[in-house]
C-alpha cells in the first residue's frame, strides 16, 4: 500500500500552491514564507506578533506573490482553525502546511520551573498537533497535500541545558510518526515529513527563556536559516519522510543510534560554547509568554559563524545526483585500484 500511495501522491509546484506558514514572524517560519513567495506560491503566514507578520506580507508582496496574515497564538485551536479557515477563505484551498512554532529555556533540568516545562509543551507539541489537526481536512478536502514539521535534531538527540525543548520535541517526532502511519494505512495522499535542523542562526536563541549572565547560544555547527527553508521548499513539492537540516544533525542522529554512552560524553562538554559574549545581567523570560512585537528578523546573531550551505542537505533535496556520485565514487575507487595493480 505504501509504494502504490507514494506513485499516486502528486503535489502541486509550487508557483500553483497555497501554503500555511504557522510561527512565520522570524528565523525559519520567515525565511521559508520568502522563499515560497519567491517560487510564486499563495502564502498565509500566522504567529503572534502583528507588526512582524505585516512586515512580512509586505516583502511577499513586494516578490510579486500574494499574501494574507492571522495573529495566532499556536497554544489555542480555535486560533489555529482561524488560520485555516481564512487561507480557504481568501485563496479556495490548502496544498501544503508548514508547522514551526517553537521557543526555548535555556536552563538545567533542575532550573527549569515546572510551569516552563508545560509552556513548552504547549507551544513546541501541541502547537504542532493543532496545526496537524486544522491542516488534515482541509489538505483532504484539496485532494491531498504535504503537512511539514519543522522539529529538531533534538528530536532524536538531547543536549544539555535544553531537556524541556529536546523533551517536547521527542514528542513531535513521536506524533508525527504515528500520524504518518495512520495516513498510509488509510491510504490518504498526504505526505508528512519532518525537519531536523541542528544549529540554526535565527533569533531563536536570543529569545529564549533563560537566567545566565550572557545570551545563550547554539553549539557549532552553524547553519543559516536558509538551509533550512531548502529542506521546506523541497518537501512541498516532493514526499519525503525525513531532512536533516545540515550535515551535523545527521552525524548526531548516528551517532546517537550507534554509541550513545560516547555521545553522552562529547555532548557534556558543549555546555561552555553555548554561552555568548553578550550580557545578559540575569537572564531573561524570552518569549515563552509574548513575543518581542518588533522581532521579524529571519537571521539572528551569529551570521559570521554560520555557514550558507549544507553539502548533504543538498544531496537530500537533489536525490537525482545520488546515483551520480555513487558511480563517482565507485569510479574513483576502480582507478585507485588499477593504479595499484599496475604498480
Amino acid at each position: 500500500m505504501k509504494q502504490a500511495m507514494k506513485q499516486t501522491m502528486k503535489l502541486r509546484s509550487i508557483s500553483e500552491q497555497v501554503v500555511v506558514v504557522l510561527g512565520a514572524s522570524s528565523g525559519i517560519g520567515r525565511e521559508s514564507a520568502l522563499l515560497l513567495a519567491g517560487r510564486g506560491a499563495k502564502l498565509v503566514v500566522a504567529a503572534r506578533s502583528e507588526p512582524a507578520l505585516q512586515s512580512l506580507v509586505a516583502e511577499i508582496t513586494a516578490l510579486g506573490a500574494e499574501g494574507a496574515y492571522v495573529v495566532c497564538d499556536v497554544v489555542d485551536h480555535a486560533q489555529v482553525e482561524a488560520v485555516a479557515e481564512t487561507a480557504v477563505r481568501t485563496f479556495g484551498r490548502i496544498d501544503t502546511w508548514v508547522n514551526v512554532a517553537a521557543v526555548l529555556v535555556h536552563a538545567s533540568f533542575e532550573e527549569t520551573l515546572p510551569e516552563e516545562f508545560r509552556r513548552l509543551m504547549e507551544i513546541n507539541y501541541l502547537g504542532q498537533v493543532h496545526g496537524a489537526l486544522a491542516a488534515l481536512p482541509r489538505l483532504r478536502e484539496a485532494g491531498g497535500g504535504a503537512l511539514i514539521a519543522v522539529s529538531s535534531v533534538e528530536s532524536m538527540v538531547s543536549l544539555p541545558r535544553h531537556s524541556a525543548y529536546s523533551a517536547s520535541k521527542h514528542a513531535v517526532e513521536g506524533v508525527i510518526d504515528g500520524l504518518r502511519r495512520d495516513l498510509l494505512a488509510d491510504g490518504v495522499p498526504i505526505s508528512v515529513t519532518s525537519i531536523k535542523p541542528g544549529t540554526i542562526n535565527t533569533p531563536f536563541f536570543t529569545n529564549a527563556a533563560h537566567t545566565m549572565d550572557v545570551e545563550p547560544t547554539g553549539a557549532p555547527p552553524i547553519y543559516q536559516p536558509a538551509v533550512v527553508a531548502d529542506c521546506v521548499l523541497h518537501a512541498a513539492e516532493h514526499p519525503v519522510r525525513d531532512l536533516y537540516a545540515g550535515g551535523a544533525a545527521r552525524l548526531m542522529t548516528a551517532g546517537q543510534m550507534l554509541a550513545p554512552r560516547l555521545m553522552d560524553a562529547l555532548l557534556a562538554r558543549i555546555v561552555p560554547l553555548e554561552r555568548s559574549t553578550e550580557p545578559a545581567p540575569g537572564g531573561a523570560p524570552g518569549t515563552l509568554y509574548s513575543p518581542r512585537e518588533q522581532e521579524d528578523r529571519a537571521e539572528g546573531d551569529f551570521g559570521s559563524r554560520a555557514r550558507r550551505f549544507s553539502a548533504y542537505t543538498w544531496v537530500q533535496t537533489h536525490p537525482r545526483v545520488k546515483p551520480l556520485l555513487a558511480g563517482g565514487a565507485l569510479a574513483a575507487v576502480a582507478a585507485a585500484l588499477g593504479r595499484r595493480d599496475g604498480s
